[in-house]
């Protein structure tokens, strides 16, 4: 087990295994201690059972920041930021994580998909975020999320001289210096990410499983920020992140659509993780 937490900032959904619910299960599997910041409580997710009931937690977690201040041995090393909702909220947490000297930071900047931007969300939500992205150290845009943050159109087919123009423009605009690792692109029969090494494209892909699967972006994250945390080369880390997405996929698409709206199946991602953590699966690092 790892001496150290990852903070954990992203919803927490009442029903199902989505965002924090499978971040905190994943975590475990890795043997690492999490100190969550659940930065919207909804009582399922936002899609499939009807309006969820939602809270927002400002206050709380202004107090929480106050009071893990005084912790003087809670040690935190990493942090995986998700969907956070308000603006006000996405600057609560970028003001705490400058005040921290972490090795890695994830942050998903959640806030739009298949070419538009999620309901309610405007040009000071993507500000914020814009801002936040500014503490990371890895940052993880669906292709819909580079584009708005590069301010350069893009498809989900989009070539590959199109990609590194998009993460080039989101690193200069942005001033950043976190790698940016774009998910969700499809490639010929598969689906993965891609990110810049030595100035090259590396892909890294799986096969294409068709229909509609709710929080592979909160676990790849999850998972990249695990294996980051063992010291895995950080393209080994996609690798095997880009794989344990799949391996949810795969499982969760056995069952109707309808059921699909609970989560992935965590069963064989989470077997792979502690077997990676015991030492039985682990490459040389």
């Amino acid at each position: 087990m790892l001496d150290s937490n990852v903070l954990v900032a992203e919803d927490f959904s009442a029903v199902g295994r989505m965002s924090m619910t499978a971040a905190i299960s994943i975590f475990s599997g890795f043997g690492i201690q999490t100190a969550a910041i659940p930065t919207e409580i909804l009582s399922t997710q936002s899609e499939g059972f009807g309006t969820p009931i939602t809270t927002n937690n400002d206050d709380w977690i202004k107090k929480t920041i106050g009071h893990w201040n005084q912790i003087t041995d809670l040690n935190l090393a990493s942090a995986v930021v998700g969907y956070v909702g308000q603006p006000k909220t996405v600057k609560l947490l970028h003001d705490y994580l400058t005040t921290l000297k972490l090795k890695h930071v994830l942050v998903d900047p959640v806030m739009g998909d298949r070419g538009v931007m999620y309901d309610g969300f405007g040009d000071g939500y993507l500000d914020a975020i814009k801002q936040l992205i500014q503490a990371a150290t890895v940052i993880t845009p669906n292709v819909t999320e580079l584009q708005l943050l590069s301010g350069n159109q893009l498809t989900d087919n989009a070539s590959d001289a199109e990609v590194v123009r998009a993460i080039e423009a989101c690193r200069q605009k942005n001033k950043l210096n976190a790698r940016v690792v774009v998910t969700g692109i499809k490639r010929d029969a598969g689906i993965g990410c891609c990110f810049l090494s030595h100035g090259q494209l590396k892909w890294v892909s799986s096969p294409f499983v068709s229909g509609h699967f709710y929080g592979t972006g909160d676990l790849f994250s999850t998972l990249l920020c695990g294996y980051l945390n063992f010291g895995v080369s950080f393209e080994t880390a996609v690798q095997r992140s880009v794989f344990g997405v799949y391996e949810a996929v795969s499982r969760t698409g056995q069952v109707s659509e309808n059921k699909r709206k609970f989560g992935l199946d965590l069963t064989k991602t989470l077997n792979d993780v502690t077997k990676f953590t015991l030492g039985k699966d682990r490459e040389e690092i």
